[in-house]
């Protein structure tokens, strides 16, 4: 990532992790993945978006990958929206791919919350699309099933697959006619989800519209092919 593609804040940041990465007295980030019981200082100054604190402690051989109870240092900084210390993090070797337990991503919790900045971040550091999660969730599902529209487009773009079943065996198509969200539903059928696709139950996202009493959402799917 250029610093020229940054507003100067980052580039400013970009400069002052030049100088720290040439200090030689520091002993620079640490890589290493490791799983603590207890949230680390620098997790905690990831968290409350303590740029200064962050930086300082990185240099002095901060763990950026390291894993607590709320996930590691960046998975900290995405979900609380601090744009400056992801860049920063990623900047030092952060894994964009290295969340929260359970196999919960950045990148997932950037598009639950609609962080768009961040999700781009991500995504050009090389943050899988479409890692699930141990229950079967993306990034996607977790943006559509939040209403967070443009999060669903800028994924969409990035090739995000939009057929993907959760742990249930229900589509995300049929999840988000549960919610009866008819624009998400638009959306997820615009980008070619199998209307036609059967749960193992038997059960089509046609058959949680009609169940749901939704005659636009019927409609919808009845347009888009669906019996």
């Amino acid at each position: 990532m250029s610093p020229r593609t940054l507003n100067p804040l980052f580039a400013l940041l970009f400069l002052g992790s030049l100088v720290l990465a040439g200090c030689g007295s520091s002993p620079g980030p640490d890589r290493t993945e490791t799983q603590t019981d207890a949230s680390t200082t620098l997790m905690q100054a990831a968290a409350e978006g303590e740029q200064g604190r962050v930086a300082s402690l990185v240099a002095e051989g901060g763990q950026v990958n390291a894993m607590g109870p709320k996930g590691t240092p960046l998975y900290q900084a995405v979900d609380s929206g601090h744009e400056e210390t992801v860049w920063f993090l990623l900047r030092e070797g952060a894994d964009p791919d290295r969340g929260l337990e359970g196999g919960i991503t950045p990148l997932m919790a950037a598009a639950a919350a609609g962080h768009g900045r961040i999700m781009e971040m991500l995504i050009r550091a090389g943050a899988d699309v479409n890692a699930r999660s141990d229950a079967g969730e993306t990034a996607l599902t977790y943006a559509v099933l939040n209403s967070q529209l443009v999060a669903t487009n800028q994924l969409l773009r990035a090739g995000a697959e939009v057929d993907t079943v959760n742990e249930k065996g229900e589509s995300l198509l049929m999840r988000a006619v549960a919610r009866n969200d008819l624009l998400l539903t638009g959306v997820v059928l615009d980008a070619g989800a199998d209307v036609d696709y059967e749960a193992p139950d038997g059960r089509t996202a046609m058959d949680v519209a009609r169940a749901n009493g939704n005659p636009d959402l019927v409609m919808l799917l009845s347009n888009a092919g669906g019996d």
